[in-house]
């Protein structure tokens, strides 16, 4: 099971329902907010958000094989 480690939490990938994606492109800054199993919701900060779309991109070319 992959976990998400970002700041003193570690949530497994599979606990994630959903994900909203907040950019603006010209400051160069996105920002996630997970909707956790069982309805909770966390907003990740600036580096947290990178950190964890860099795992989840990740984790789909390993699911979806794309090198």
């Amino acid at each position: 099971m992959t976990i998400f480690h970002f700041g003193r939490h570690s949530v497994p990938l599979t606990d994630i329902h959903d994900i909203n994606l907040k950019y603006n492109y010209h400051d160069n800054e996105m920002y996630i907010d997970l909707e956790i199993n069982g309805g909770a919701q966390m907003s990740l900060n600036l580096p947290d958000s990178l950190t964890f779309m860099e795992e989840f991109i990740k984790h789909v070319r390993e699911v979806k094989n794309i090198k």
